[in-house]
């Protein structure tokens, strides 16, 4: 089992997988547990430091701007991201519901146990449901019911909103009845030896999961992917056999970007080996999608309980923190040690929502469990697009995708979107005071106007107007408007201007970085943000 990622057991040999007719050869790119442990802090720590460009990038603060960016300035449909939120604001509904195929196993008949794996204490079920479609069951620990099912599809229905593919998770409450191992089922021991899974093995199993007054067992169910299996896809590098793959992954904005999203929703264990390449055929091409997966990580939870306090603050290897301490002789407090100390030792939150506060929480200092070189890129501009995207999420689209979570307490669910809610405006603070805030430009009636993202009282916009070729200058002004006249006679009739707008607060000493609008009779012609 340890040889083949979270959603590679998913996928190869199963009954019901249907494989892509391919025109392009896709590799199969295995990453687990392991090999991405090794890969991140090790391999590519160690490369990292012979690359003389990074250094130089670190000495002299220069940015890496993404490169799979458009005109606008904005992160184009793909096979790793569609516009979603950002583009339209989806529905109560849609928010609610996330990808869906359908409502969930069927359970009119007991669902057929092909597989099991035991991790620690706890096991997981992949399953045959009456309609035939197979799902991968994850449980609650003991004494924690709610805690790790309701965090997996939560954040399955915030990654979606925000634009990425995810499977299908949906909350099942399952009757002890409905479980039944088939003829020729396995299960994975902790040895790691694969061995027959019985009926009797089977109810062993159970025996360890809560169930409700009820007697249900609670599951987040993982409707297992159709389609051609490559695989994990890598956070650094593209895949050279894919002819629509042209940018390495590190410097695609949504990939590095990730790294913020993570920490809005403490997914600590964000990872290369919990994604999923799958191909499908459309129009007679073969199309690749890039998915992530295995949310039960995400929010207070971890697969084994509450969330450790650490996590978060540190690498699972930390050369830094590690290098710290050292020099320090031990009496250095951590920014977690203090939070836990603050806490009492103790979580303060219910079972169902695990270890999850906004205490010392710090947007630039939070970490996920691998030192992944695309979250350390991150530029001002991709800071900029993460926080606009973020904005877009009302405190009642929060609530509603929480709630995709049933948790039976109400104060639970409340308890988790005024985290997150707080959260989202914590990140969005710190990006936005970064970056130039500047948005939603458009060019009418020969006036040029945009929106302010974080507006203060006394702010003032320097404005240089440009020739094309970025160096001959115009005219430069300021103003207090958010509006302001393009005379015609300042645009050429042929090509275009380079209006360079900057953002100066009565707070800072210095202008923000600069946003490029390009301009011409026509209107707008493309965007570009400093990093």
């Amino acid at each position: 089992m340890a040889t083949v990622g979270m959603f590679g057991l998913l996928i190869a040999g199963f009954s019901g997988t249907v494989w892509a007719a391919e025109t392009v050869q896709y590799k199969t790119q295995e990453a687990t547990h392991n090999s991405d442990f090794f890969d991140s802090n090790v391999y590519n720590e160690g490369v990292n430091q012979l690359d003389l460009g990074r250094w130089g990038r670190r000495i002299s603060g220069a940015a890496l701007p993404s490169k799979n960016v458009n005109i606008f300035d904005e992160v184009p449909d793909s096979g790793f991201f569609t516009n979603r939120q950002g583009r339209t604001r989806l529905s109560a509904e849609a928010l609610g519901t996330g990808f869906q195929e359908t409502s969930g196993p069927d359970l009119s008949s007991p669902l057929q146990i092909m597989a099991a794996e035991q991790r620690g204490i706890y096991p997981r079920f992949w399953a045959k449901d009456a309609r035939g479609d197979e799902y991968l069951l994850e449980f609650d620990p003991q004494g924690k019911f709610e805690l790790v099912t309701g965090a997996e599809v939560v954040a399955a229905r915030f990654y979606h909103a925000l634009g990425y593919f995810v499977p299908q998770y949906t909350i099942a409450m399952i009757p002890a009845d409905r479980f039944q191992a088939t003829p020729d089922a396995t299960t994975w021991e902790e040895t790691g030896f694969k061995k027959k899974l019985t009926q009797t093995r089977l109810e062993e199993y159970l025996a360890v999961l809560p169930q409700n007054e009820a007697g249900l067992y609670r599951a987040s169910a993982c409707k297992i992917l159709r389609g051609g299996y490559h695989g994990s896809f890598s956070f650094e590098s593209r895949r050279k056999e894919d002819p629509t793959d042209l940018v390495n992954h590190r410097d695609h904005r949504e990939i590095r970007t990730l790294g913020i999203f993570a920490a809005w929703l403490n997914h600590y264990d964000l990872r290369e080996s919990d994604t999923l390449d799958i191909s499908v055929e459309e129009n007679g091409q073969t199309v690749l999608t890039h998915y992530l997966g295995d949310f039960n990580g995400a929010l207070g939870a971890t697969q084994e309980g509450p969330k450790a306090p650490m996590l978060g603050y540190e690498h699972a290897i930390d050369y830094g923190e590690t290098f710290k301490s050292v020099l320090a002789l031990g009496f250095r407090e951590k920014p977690w040690q203090k939070k836990w100390k603050q806490a009492g030792e103790q979580s303060l939150a219910a079972p169902a929502v695990g270890y999850f506060t906004n205490d010392l929480f710090d947007p630039a200092r939070y970490k996920a469990e691998f030192p992944y070189e695309a979250f350390r890129l991150v530029t001002r501009a991709d800071g900029f697009w993460a926080a606009k995207l973020l904005l877009s999420f009302s405190d009642e689209d929060i609530k509603t995708m929480v709630g995709a979570g049933k948790y039976t307490d109400p104060a639970d669910a409340a308890t988790l979107a005024k985290t997150l809610t707080e959260r989202r405006d914590i990140i969005t603070r710190y990006w936005l005071s970064r970056a130039n805030p500047l948005d939603g430009f458009s060019f009418s009636g020969g006036k040029l106007s945009f929106k302010d993202l974080a507006p203060q009282g006394g702010t003032v916009y320097s404005v240089e107007v440009l020739k094309e070729n970025g160096k001959e200058k115009i005219t430069q002004f300021e103003t207090k408007e958010s509006v302001f006249d393009v005379p015609a006679g300042e645009l050429p009739a042929n090509g275009e201007v380079r209006i360079l707008i900057r953002v100066l607060r009565p707070s800072s000493k210095a202008a923000s970085p600069a946003v490029t609008v390009r301009l011409n009779t026509a209107g707008i012609q493309g965007i570009r943000r400093e990093d």
